[in-house]
C-alpha cells in the first residue's frame, strides 16, 4: 500500500514550488494516482468532480480525457455525483448498472478508444469543513460485468472517506477560484 504520508510530503513540495500554471493539474494526478495504486484501480476509475464558485455544477477535474466533456448541474436526480454532493452521504454500488443513472460519460470512448462502462462505484464528498468543494467516485469499469473486479467493500469506503479528508485542504489550496474543467 502507498503510504499517505508519501503522498502529503510530495503534495506539499508541489505547493511550495508555486507554479500556479501546473499546480492544479499535478495535484489532481498525484490523488488519482495515490488511488489507482491503493485500490487495485485500473486507468479511469477515478473520478474527482468539483464545483464551480456558485456551487451549481460540477465539472471532471480527472480522468483528463472527461475533463472538457460536459457538466452536472448539483440538482440533477440522475447523476450520482450530484446526490452525494447535495447529501453530503458517501454511496457504494456494487450493482450499479441495474440502478438509474446519468450513463452520458459511459459512452464517451477513452483514449483507447474504449467504450468502458460503470458497473461498481463508491463516491463521498470532497469537503474541507463545511465548504463542499465537490465528489470523488471510484468505479470498476470493463467492457463486460463479469470482467469489472471485486465488489467494494466496507473497509475500501472507510479507506476512501478517510483518505480524502486527508488530502481535500490541499485540492482547496490549489483549486482555481473559478474551476469549469476545460469547457470555453
Amino acid at each position: 500500500m502507498k503510504d499517505i504520508n508519501e503522498l502529503i510530503a510530495k503534495l506539499k513540495m508541489e505547493i511550495a514550488k508555486n507554479d500556479q500554471e501546473t499546480l492544479f493539474a499535478t495535484v489532481i494526478q498525484e490523488i488519482e494516482q495515490f488511488y489507482i495504486d491503493n485500490l487495485g484501480l485500473n486507468p479511469y476509475e477515478v473520478a474527482i468532480f468539483l464545483t464551480n464558485k456558485e456551487k451549481t455544477i460540477l465539472s471532471f477535474a480527472c480522468p483528463e480525457y472527461l475533463v472538457n466533456s460536459g457538466m452536472i448541474p448539483v440538482s440533477s436526480t440522475e447523476a450520482h455525483a450530484a446526490t452525494i454532493y447535495r447529501t453530503g452521504r458517501s454511496v457504494t454500488d456494487n450493482k450499479f448498472q441495474q440502478q438509474r443513472h446519468l450513463g452520458i460519460f459511459e459512452i464517451i470512448r477513452t483514449p483507447e478508444g474504449e467504450n468502458l462502462p460503470l458497473f461498481k462505484m463508491m463516491g463521498t464528498p470532497i469537503a474541507v469543513d463545511d465548504d463542499k468543494l465537490g465528489v470523488i467516485e471510484i468505479s470498476r469499469r470493463s467492457k463486460r460485468e463479469d470482467e469489472a473486479g471485486d465488489d467494494f467493500t466496507p473497509n475500501n469506503m472507510v479507506f476512501l472517506e478517510k483518505t480524502i479528508k486527508i488530502l481535500a485542504p490541499f485540492i482547496k489550496k490549489v483549486m482555481p477560484e473559478n474551476f469549469r474543467g476545460k469547457i470555453t
